[in-house]
């Protein structure tokens, strides 16, 4: 278990997927279900890597949907690893590449309904920094509310989720 960092509390690895399971600390709060597996430590997995959650905000939200626009929408992303979080992204169903049948042949990305649904979570993420960091996120501005920041499209897909 080389590199796991162990909780303060006992000897069990925080962060991975199995990290729920721990019967010394069963959820006592907020949780009304048990789950087999950590669905935190289950995303951080995926989310978590480099990169990822800003091509998935960035084709999703800002609809920026070719590779080279997504190297300039992502400022110090090397072409390799964008390409390789394209490939892990669309391998978990996230995205999907849009191909056109002409010559030469188009490559355009786009969200699937499993991407489309982490819409929500980065708008949640986004009013978690507004709200601790406004200073950062909008200068000269106090922190905003969720309903403050999105339109009512995106509040309608925030509560579809809720």
């Amino acid at each position: 278990m080389s590199g796991v960092t162990k909780s303060a509390f006992n000897d069990a690895p925080l962060g991975g997927p199995e990290s729920c399971i721990n019967p010394s600390f069963p959820p006592k709060r907020y949780l009304k279900v048990r789950f087999s597996k950590c669905p935190v430590g289950l995303s951080v997995g995926v989310l978590g890597r480099k990169w990822a959650l800003l091509i998935l905000r960035d084709i999703g939200a800002y609809g920026v949907d070719r590779f080279n626009r997504l190297l300039e929408s992502i400022p110090g992303i090397p072409p390799k690893v964008l390409s390789t979080r394209l490939r892990e992204l669309e391998s978990l169903g996230l995205i999907q590449k849009l191909e056109t049948s002409r010559t030469p042949i188009r490559v355009r990305w786009g969200l699937t309904d499993r991407g489309r649904d982490l819409i929500p979570v980065m708008m949640m993420i986004t009013a978690f920094q507004s709200k601790h960091n406004p200073e950062l996120i909008h200068p000269g501005k106090s922190s905003m509310k969720v309903h403050e920041m999105y339109d009512q499209e995106a509040m309608r897909i925030l509560n579809e989720m809720l």
